[in-house]
């Protein structure tokens, strides 16, 4: 009798081939359209979008028509809070989805109904009790709230912490909101908000003492507590003083500690620190198409002897300049907020107009003591030795460098807001030459504004004016002069070329100069940016710019990938007025904005 086949394999294969189709079929994914419908509410609209996980996650497609559903329910909630974030405690969502569409269509409408109104505003002790008359003074516009506006509930959540600190500014340490009432009237679409405050034991500053240190010396940061024992307590005492120590660079973390003593007028004090390693090294590169590539290294200590010392060693390597520089700094050698700084520095610049090897050697006071300015005075000492096509110059000049500066910038590399303005005046004089004696001074400032709520959009404007008194042009030696052009000046030119040129097509150089930037930083992910920018500027063989004559013009566009460390910049400019000599394209390349 003749053996059967077994045709167990053949329907195993066709079951696999089976199983593996419709597992195609049921992981494809399921690409859709999201569209909101406009509530008539701009700023709602924009919450809502922002909101939205299924706006955020439509470029990655559910695997199945409920895993969408699922983000459908997801939202319906989430929108519904924002709506009344928005102060629209009425509204409706509807989220429709057509499945037969290709991609899936998903239609978002909220209807938020009647805004409602902040109707009144109350501010209590607990049990009914009287407020302090120091604080009686509390307004609605102080906190942030305007009754008779929309009841948004961010401002009203947002106003605990400011009643809080407002009575710890007035002496009461341990104030805190008990409890916030919120009572919603539907029928007249008003909300009323009460907040109910313990204000705590009026209270002093007490002894402070000190938790953390290890190499940083007692008596520095004692200089730096903006409170004396027996003032009264005051938080905007306590927050400058964190600020202050977080400025000097030399800790990783301050915490500062009201705590509660034996009397309860007087507050002990505790300052906590964790210090951080003294010492760094940091190096950097950049790069121009008419400068080359230029390489720079520096080591660090910031605390040589215990009190905030700090001590600098840099190198810079480069086609156009080499240097080798030290910069020391002693806090409070003249009092408090009176510091030392010394700078010593060796010098070779091979640039376009001149070839110069020289030492300079400064010590001055520099001032803090006024929150985001510097003022300083010194005196340098400068010798060099200058050639060109036609000349060998040597000098010797002592200078009395007067200056200004005023920092209000977020941030040193990727400025968002704030600005920066620095003055410099400096008299000069060689003592070997009385007649070469002159005064130079310079101005320049910056401005960084967000255009909008976030810095995805960055306007950045800066301006610089430059002159010299008491000397002539052919007197004044090569390397005092103004120049501009190049990687932080007028883009789209060489270095120091945005300017008259001489016989050899080198630049002059002038008396004065004036420059001026204007960048839209447009951030287009979390990590890449395109800058389009347009600069200007010209040098001037009078004292002061004439601004009568033309300026140079240079345009371009910027790509910045964002670090952890700072933007990495690269940008591409080309001179709008291109003489025979200047090249049709400028790269530069670098870490930070180009100012």
């Amino acid at each position: 009798m003749p053996l059967r086949k077994s045709s167990r394999p053949t329907y195993l294969l066709f079951g696999s081939l089976l199983a593996l189709m419709v597992g195609r079929i049921a992981w494809a994914d399921i690409p859709y359209e999201v569209t909101f419908t406009p509530t008539g509410d701009s700023a709602l609209d924009a919450a809502i979008e922002a909101a939205s996980q299924l706006s955020a996650l439509a470029d990655r497609p559910p695997d199945s028509e409920a895993a969408l559903r699922s983000r459908v329910a997801d939202d319906r909630e989430r929108l519904n809070a924002v709506a009344r974030a928005y102060s629209y405690y009425d509204d409706k969502v509807d989220i429709a989805i057509d499945v037969k569409a290709k991609p899936v269509k998903v239609t978002v409408t909220v209807t938020p109904g009647p805004q409602y109104i902040l109707a009144s505003v109350a501010i209590v002790g607990p049990d009914g009790k009287l407020l302090p008359d120091e604080v009686l003074s509390i307004t609605t516009d102080s906190l942030g709230l305007k009754v008779g506006g929309p009841a948004l509930s961010a401002p009203v959540a947002g106003a605990n912490g400011k009643i809080e600190h407002t009575f710890q500014e007035h002496g009461y340490p341990f104030a805190r909101i008990l409890q916030r009432k919120v009572t919603v009237n539907h029928y007249t679409h008003q909300m009323a908000v009460t907040y109910e405050i313990d204000p705590g034991p009026r209270a002093a500053f007490g002894q402070t003492s000190f938790r953390g240190l290890e190499t940083v010396h007692e008596a520095y940061v004692a200089r730096r507590l903006h409170w004396l024992a027996g003032d009264p307590y005051d938080v905007t005492l306590v927050d400058k003083t964190r600020d202050a120590l977080i400025a000097s660079n030399l800790f990783s973390t301050v915490q500062i500690t009201t705590e509660k003593g034996g009397d309860p007028g007087v507050t002990p004090m505790l300052v906590d620190v964790t210090e951080r390693l003294p010492r760094s090294i940091a190096a950097g590169a950049s790069y121009a198409s008419t400068e080359g590539v230029s390489f720079n290294a520096s080591w660090i200590h910031r605390n040589l002897f215990g009190e905030a010392e700090e001590l600098k060693f840099g190198i810079l390597v480069g086609q156009e300049e080499s240097a080798l520089t030290a910069d020391f700094r002693k806090p409070d050698f003249a009092g408090v907020g009176w510091d030392l700084v010394s700078n010593i520095a060796v010098r070779k610049e091979n640039a376009n107009a001149y070839t110069s090897n020289g030492e300079r050697v400064f010590s001055g006071l520099e001032y803090r003591g006024v929150q985001e300015i510097a003022l300083g005075v010194g005196i340098s000492l400068e010798h060099a030795t200058i050639s060109d096509f036609e000349l060998h110059q040597h000098y010797t000049l002592v200078g009395i460098p007067i200056f200004a500066k005023r920092d209000t910038s977020d941030d040193l590399l990727n400025p968002t807001r704030g600005g920066r303005t620095a003055i410099t005046i400096t008299p000069y004089t060689d003592p070997a030459r009385t007649q070469l004696s002159f005064v130079s001074g310079r101005i320049n400032g910056s401005y960084y504004q967000r255009l909008g709520d976030s810095d995805r959009y960055i306007l950045a404007v800066l301006g610089a004016i430059g002159a010299t008194v008491g000397v002539s042009l052919d007197q004044l030696p090569k390397d005092k002069r103004f120049y501009v052009g190049g990687g932080g000046s007028v883009r789209g030119y060489g270095f120091q070329r945005a300017g008259p040129l001489g016989s050899h097509s080198q630049p002059l150089g002038g008396l004065s100069s004036v420059e001026a930037s204007l960048e839209l930083r447009y951030k287009l992910t979390e990590t890449i940016g395109i800058v389009p920018f347009l600069d200007a500027g010209n040098v001037y063989d009078s004292n002061f710019p004439d601004l009568s004559r033309r300026l140079f013009l240079g345009a371009g566009i910027g790509l910045r990938y964002y670090t952890g460390l700072g933007p990495v910049r690269v940008d591409v400019a080309t001179p709008l007025h291109q003489r025979s000599g200047d090249g049709p394209l400028q790269i530069y390349v670098s870490l930070g904005q180009a100012f």
